[in-house]
C-alpha cells in the first residue's frame, strides 16, 4: 500500500531552512531529500495559520472555501446587535476555532474525506476525521493554551512527534502532522532566533526517527514524504493598531477581542498580523461589497476625510485592494492604482495611475504564467491571490496589506508579536518544500500538493 506523510512546520521561512540544511545541521532532512528535492512554493493569502492550511487539505483556495481570513464578518447577517448576531462575526483564534470545519463551503471535500484511512495530528481542519483519527485534539487545546501564555511551545511539538511515530507503526494511508513550535518562537523573537533553530533541529530528529521506522518496515519505497510550511515570517519593528487608527479619526470601530460597538462605522479584522479586512458600516446588513470609489468618500466610514487616501499615506501600509464599480479588483498604493481582472482564463493586470504590485507594467497571462512572472516580485502571485480573496462573499470591503517591518495589531496582542506574517510580501508568501520524490514542474503553489498526494494514493481529484 502506498502511504503519504505531510509534515507541516508552521511558520518556517524557506531561507532559514535552506541555510540550516546547507550547513549540515539538518542531517535527517538531507537524507530525506537525497533522492527527492528541495524547493519552495507560494502559500495562500492571507499568509496565516488555519487559512493557509486549506490548500494542503482541501485542494481549494481560501476564496473557494469561503474562508477569507482567520477573522471575518458576514455583512449580510450582522445587524449591529452583537449578542443576537454574534455568530456572524468569526475569529478562529479563540473559542470559535472549532467552527472552522462547518464554515468551509459544504461542497469542498477534505483529503480526510477522500482518504478515509487518514490521521490528522494537531490539525485545525478535521472535517472527515472521526475522533479516533484525530488523536491530539485535546492535547492541541491544552498545549496550545499553555504555549500561548507561558511562551513555551516545545511540548506541543513533542506531543505531535509521539502521535506521528505511533501512526507510522500502523497502516495509515495518509498522515498529516503540524509542528507549531517554530511559529510560536518566531512570534516571540525572530525567524532566526536560537529557539526557532533548536525547535527546527528537533523536528529534524523526529523526521530521522520516522525514516528509520519506515525503513525497518520496508515501506520507504512506497511512501511519499512531504515537509512543508504554511507561511513565512518577518521581524516587526512597529505596530500600527488598525482599529485604534480608525478610532483616532473619529470612526466608531469594532474589532477583536471586544467586538461589540454601538452603531459601528467600521469593522477591522486582522490576520497574522500583516493584513486586515475592513468592513464599512458593518451594522447595516447588505449582500454586496461597496466599491473602492465609494469607500473613498468620507461618509462611507462617517469620517471627516478620505480614509483610504489617509491609510495609503501610512508607512505601515503597502497597499489596499477593493472591488471597482465595474467588478474588477483594484489595488492601490500611495502612488496610484491598477486593475486586476480575469477573462477567459487569463489574468490581466492594468496599471492606471500606478503599479502597486510592482509588476513593472501591464501583464496578461494564465495563472501559471502569473506565478512564474511574479515569483521574485515584492508581492509574488499577488494578482492571483487578490482575485481569489474577493471570490469569497465574506471578504471585507477593503483589504489592507502591511509593509515588511510592520503589522496591524498592538493592543490585546499578548504576548507581543515581535515577528509576524499574514501579508502579501515575499518573506511571508514563500514557503519551503522538501520531498523524498521529485518535485515535478516548478514553480509551485502549496495547493499543488493536494493533487500530488491524491495521485500518489490513486484517488481522483474532485471536480472544482
Amino acid at each position: 500500500m502506498r502511504r503519504c506523510f505531510l509534515l507541516l512546520i508552521d511558520g518556517l521561512r524557506p531561507d532559514v531552512a535552506e541555510v540550516e540544511l546547507a550547513a549540515g545541521r539538518l542531517p535527517h532532512l538531507a537524507r530525506l531529500v537525497a533522492s527527492g528535492g528541495v524547493g519552495r512554493a507560494i502559500t495562500a493569502f492571507p499568509s496565516t495559520t488555519s487559512v493557509s492550511y486549506l490548500p494542503f487539505l482541501t485542494g481549494c483556495t481560501p476564496g473557494r472555501c469561503n474562508i477569507p481570513s482567520i477573522r471575518w464578518l458576514d455583512r449580510a447577517r450582522y445587524d449591529g446587535r452583537w449578542w443576537r448576531s454574534r455568530n456572524a462575526v468569526r475569529s478562529y483564534c479563540g473559542y470559535q476555532a472549532g467552527m472552522l470545519d462547518a464554515d468551509i463551503e459544504a461542497d469542498v471535500r477534505t483529503i480526510f474525506e477522500l482518504v478515509p484511512e487518514s490521521v490528522g495530528i494537531f490539525t485545525m481542519i478535521s472535517r472527515g476525521l472521526p475522533p479516533e483519527r484525530n488523536p491530539a485534539r485535546m492535547a492541541r487545546w491544552l498545549w496550545g493554551t499553555v504555549a500561548h501564555y507561558a511562551e513555551w511551545h516545545q511540548p506541543s511539538d513533542d506531543a505531535v512527534a509521539g502521535h506521528l511515530l505511533a501512526a507510522a507503526e500502523r497502516r495509515e494511508a495518509f498522515v498529516f502532522a503540524q509542528f507549531p513550535a517554530v511559529d510560536g518562537y518566531t512570534h516571540q523573537s525572530d525567524p532566526r532566533s536560537p529557539r526557532v533553530l533548536r525547535s527546527l533541529a528537533r523536528v529534524d530528529g523526529v523526521i530521522g526517527s520516522l525514516l528509520d521506522r519506515l525503513a525497518a518496515r520496508g515501506e520507504l519505497a512506497d511512501t511519499l514524504l512531504l515537509v512543508v510550511s504554511d507561511h513565512g515570517a518577518s521581524v516587526v519593528r512597529e505596530h500600527l493598531d488598525l482599529a485604534d487608527w480608525f478610532r483616532a479619526r473619529g470612526v466608531r470601530t469594532m474589532a477583536h477581542p471586544i467586538v461589540w460597538a454601538r452603531d459601528p462605522s467600521a469593522a477591522v479584522m486582522v490576520a497574522g498580523n500583516g493584513s486586515a479586512m475592513v468592513y464599512a458600516r458593518p451594522g447595516e446588513p447588505r449582500a454586496a461589497r461597496w466599491p473602492l470609489e465609494r469607500l473613498r468618500h468620507p461618509e462611507s466610514f462617517r469620517a471627516a476625510e478620505d480614509v483610504v487616501a489617509r491609510l495609503l499615506a501610512e508607512p505601515a501600509v503597502a497597499l489596499v485592494a477593493a472591488e471597482s464599480r465595474d467588478g474588477e479588483v483594484l489595488a492601490a498604493d500611495a502612488k496610484g492604482e491598477a486593475a486586476i481582472e480575469r477573462r477567459n482564463g487569463t489574468i490581466r493586470y492594468t496599471p492606471r495611475t500606478g503599479d502597486p504590485l510592482g509588476v513593472g507594467g501591464a501583464f496578461a497571462g494564465t495563472h501559471r504564467e502569473w506565478l512564474a512572472r511574479s515569483w521574485s516580485d515584492p508581492f509574488p502571485d499577488a494578482a492571483y491571490q487578490l482575485l481569489d480573496q474577493f471570490r469569497s462573499g465574506r471578504t471585507g470591503d477593503l483589504v489592507v496589506v502591511a509593509n515588511e517591518g510592520y503589522d496591524f495589531r498592538a493592543r490585546f496582542e499578548i504576548p507581543e508579536h515581535r515577528s509576524g506574517h499574514g501579508s502579501l510580501i515575499r518573506a511571508h508568501m514563500h514557503t519551503p518544500l522538501w520531498s523524498n520524490r521529485g518535485l515535478g514542474p516548478v514553480p509551485l503553489r502549496t495547493i499543488d500538493l493536494f493533487p500530488t498526494m491524491l495521485d500518489w494514493r490513486g484517488v481522483a481529484v474532485p471536480e472544482g
